[in-house]
């Protein structure tokens, strides 16, 4: 009987012993930090990026005197989100140990490829995990401490990363799905919009202090930023990576649409550069061109953007946003074909798959008001707006994914070990 309850014991706390076993096993493997061209912007701080990671790695550095420190913190980091994700749908979906094995298993393995690596990508992999931890504990049962915890972990993506400006759309839509789930409670929404509000506050105060302090410092200055804008995912956001899609969808004859002499200059200088290297659309020849087009139009494109914006007294953002403008004005279903060719060309099963999922689930939840739907329709939403994000806003890497697709893929998983459960009970 002993032996039997400690079995059991054993079965109930599998995953808390395989993670920990596994984050030992991998930091006693290599616990060096891997530097990449992009860890350069964490290191020095960036205003490309905002705050949170660059903040980390100093305050960890500053503490232990070296970056295995934040290597090893972000990997304990990952470990805890994977126990806590598996605690949450395993007692929410009353899981055998064996399935729990395979969500904790699931989880872990993508972590061996960049656990060491000096980027954000670990750390907004566990902050996603235990934001869908939180979604799903709202979803399924709404708490005050849950919503802080979900609350918490927005702003932490959103302070880490700009690719998580998708998270605003997807907590609106959260809010209303949980809204109705509850009857339409009025203490429940006003909740949800105080969270809504902190988030938006905390956010953009992070970010109007990080600029205004990488300003005042003249060595993490970058001589092809634009200082005239005080949010930088607003000036290197969406007008940033339209034009890099503009220029590549467009051709030399587009320049006679700009009546202002010196863009025309500017643009034939760029895309007779274009054209050497066979960086537009026109050389299109299959998988990665588009990569390595973005790469050529961003650097050659940065001086000559500079040198106009000085001489003509405007704003970088100002002067791409009229140029991507006027070329897609012209150049619309091209680029339309382009957003399709972009998924099509990486991970387009990611993009049909979670959509036609999210249809039906929303239909069936708006019908039945059910939250095992409302779930798999919020993470097919998760999937979907990250995607989109990436491709109208920058260039297709599968290393962009990982913070949804994987939890989608589990959510697949769950839902249909709950259908076959079923139909064994039918049956």
């Amino acid at each position: 009987m002993i032996l039997k309850n400690k079995e059991m014991r054993i079965k109930d706390y599998i995953v808390e012993i395989i993670i920990p076993i596994g984050i030992c096993i991998l930091l006693i493997y290599s616990s060096e930090a891997v530097y990449y061209t992009d860890t350069a912007r964490f290191l020095k701080g960036s205003l490309l990026d905002p705050p949170l990671y660059s903040f980390l790695i100093y305050i960890l550095n500053l503490i232990f005197g070296n970056y295995k420190s934040i290597i090893i913190f972000q990997t304990i980091l990952i470990g805890i989100s994977i126990i806590y994700f598996t605690g949450v749908v395993s007692k929410i979906f009353d899981l055998e140990y064996k399935i729990k094995i395979i969500i904790s298993l699931f989880l872990f393995v993508p972590i061996i490829k960049f656990y060491n690596i000096l980027w954000t990508e670990p750390l907004c992999y566990a902050f996603s995990i235990l934001f869908v931890s939180f979604a799903i504990k709202l979803i399924h049962n709404f708490k005050k401490k849950n919503l802080i915890g979900l609350t918490s972990f927005t702003i932490a993506l959103l302070v880490t990363r700009n690719q998580f400006m998708f998270l605003y759309p997807l907590i609106i839509f959260l809010s209303l799905g949980v809204f109705i789930i509850n009857n339409r409670k009025k203490n429940i929404l006003k909740l949800f919009i105080l969270s809504f509000v902190l988030i938006f506050l905390i956010h953009n105060s992070a970010i109007i202090l990080n600029t205004y302090i990488k300003k005042n410092k003249s060595e993490n200055i970058n001589k092809f930023s634009d200082f005239k804008e005080s949010l930088t995912y607003y000036s290197t956001g969406p007008s940033y990576f339209i034009f890099l899609d503009s220029i590549y969808v467009s051709s030399i004859e587009d320049v006679k649409l700009f009546k202002n002499q010196n863009i025309q200059k500017l643009l034939i200088n760029l895309f007779e550069e274009m054209q050497k290297k066979k960086s537009l659309i026109e050389f299109y020849d299959g998988r990665g061109h588009f990569a390595k087009s973005t790469y050529d139009i961003r650097e050659y494109s940065q001086e000559l953007l500079w040198e106009f914006t000085e001489n003509e007294n405007v704003s970088i953002t100002d002067l791409r946003r009229e140029i991507y403008i006027t070329l897609l004005s012209k150049n619309f279903f091209t680029y339309v074909k382009h957003l399709f060719k972009k998924f099509y060309d990486s991970t387009w099963l990611f993009i049909f798959v979670p959509f036609v999922i999210f249809v039906a689930c929303l239909i069936n939840f708006l019908k039945y008001k059910s939250r095992i739907t409302f779930m798999i329709t919020f993470l097919s939403l998760f999937v979907l707006t990250n995607h989109l994000v990436v491709y109208l806003f920058g260039r297709v890497q599968p290393r962009y994914f990982i913070y949804t697709d994987i939890l989608f893929l589990i959510s697949i998983f769950l839902f249909y070990l709950i259908c076959l459960q079923k139909i064994k009970k039918f049956y």
